[in-house]
């Protein structure tokens, strides 16, 4: 996959590399910030919780064919992890406290456009603009979660029958890629006539319930336990059970109705190549 994103960024290039660079031209840039998770195991009132935030960084090519227009691919690295304390049925039934866990690395090569909706400043060489921004990008993740102090990954355990055989439940584990939809906006400050710093918020529509493994789906404890996993899968699946050979006809379900979601926070920093200023061959002289 990285491969592909390098094949991406060279093709660019070269392409751009042979017009002539027009309005604010190309820009190339790094960026680093935060990715946050929201899903069933975020908390259940509404906040910024800093216990959920990870580190998240990447690349960036920016080129822009007119003032307010912007085309820009991205490659974003990071994790998204959460824990959370809630309930489920133990072997007779009743909820009881339990913690869940998950953590998972995250790999999300992106192609966004952007729109600038005002300046301030000479929009043609040094100003701060406001932004939107919205495409489409290729997530790959996969979600662990720690049980007596070893992180096991979760979607080969099967943790909610899938792959059973039973119409009830999912044919397949869920895949580890998904296209995810893009929408964010921020601002951005061109100065020194070259460099670009911005800052970026931007949420991905995942279209999965997955991301931590848990989903709305109902489940019931003994078909998880005959999977082929067994009783790790169980144990993953609903870790209220303590005693496995009391366990009767067990039914529940883990999360909520609603997909899982995330954020990527960032700083960018970027150089611009041709436009502005007194070289405009579209090559950068130092």
């Amino acid at each position: 996959m990285r491969t592909r994103l390098s094949l991406l960024f060279f093709t660019l290039c070269l392409c751009l590399g042979t017009v002539s660079v027009q309005a604010q031209g190309l820009e190339f840039g790094v960026k680093a910030g935060v990715s946050v998770y929201s899903g069933d195991l975020s908390p259940g009132d509404f906040g910024l919780f800093i216990e959920d935030m990870n580190f998240a960084g990447g690349l960036y090519l920016r080129y822009r064919p007119q003032i307010r227009w912007g085309i820009r691919v991205n490659g974003n690295f990071g994790r998204i992890s959460a824990v959370k304390e809630t309930q489920a049925p133990d072997e007779s039934g009743i909820n009881v406290p339990i913690t869940r866990n998950f953590r998972s690395s995250i790999t999300e090569f992106n192609a966004v456009a952007e729109y600038d909706l005002f300046y301030i400043g000479d929009k043609e060489s040094n100003f701060l603009a406001g932004y939107i921004f919205g495409g489409v990008g290729v997530l790959s993740f996969n979600p662990e979660s720690e049980l007596d102090g070893v992180y096991t990954e979760l979607q080969p355990l099967r943790t909610e029958a899938q792959g059973s055989g039973d119409p009830r439940y999912d044919a397949t584990p869920y895949e580890l890629t998904r296209v995810v939809g893009i929408l964010g906006g921020g601002v951005r400050v061109r100065f020194a006539d070259r460099i670009v710093i911005g800052l970026e918020l931007g949420g991905r529509k995942t279209g999965t319930d997955y991301l931590d493994d848990v989903s709305n789906n109902q489940v019931n404890y003994l078909d998880v336990l005959n999977g082929p996993n067994g009783g790790l899968a169980a144990r993953f699946s609903n870790p209220a059970v303590q005693n496995v050979a009391e366990v009767g006809d067990l039914e529940y379900r883990r999360g909520g109705e609603y997909e899982d979601y995330y954020f990527v926070g960032s700083l960018t920093v970027g150089i611009s190549i041709g436009a502005a200023g007194s070289n405009k061959s579209g090559c950068y002289k130092f």
